[in-house]
């Protein structure tokens, strides 16, 4: 009768990879260098620096003409990046990469208000 609890289920190896990511992280906390404590330090996207951020204020139009813009870019990334080098057919990812180019130049377009 073989047991259902092997070496390689999901369980198993989940406690594993827990307990190495854990060991991993005492070892790293141990050795990591040990700097003053000042309230900039814990602060997000600053690295302990004392940044003064600029007042900016993004409108949802803009926002997601933003989003949209970098979503057309991945997906012309990703596109190109999977055609099979050795293609006889280049016209196709030249086409994509162009009407990609058109699509970003319509959403940097900026509008005129009056």
């Amino acid at each position: 009768m073989e047991s259902d609890l092997s070496i390689f289920s999901p369980p198993v190896l989940f406690i594993l990879f827990l307990t190495v990511g854990c060991l991993i992280l005492a070892i790293g906390n141990r050795i990591a260098e040990k700097g003053d404590d000042i309230p900039a330090k814990h602060m997000h996207y600053s690295c302990g620096e004392d940044l003064e951020m600029p007042h900016l204020e993004l409108n949802y139009h803009a926002f997601f003409r933003l989003a949209l813009l970098f979503g057309v870019l991945h997906i012309v990334a990703l596109v190109i990046s999977t055609i099979p080098a050795r293609t006889g057919i280049q016209i196709i990812p030249i086409t994509y990469v162009l009407a990609a180019g058109v699509s970003i130049l319509i959403l940097l377009e900026r509008e005129k208000y009056g």
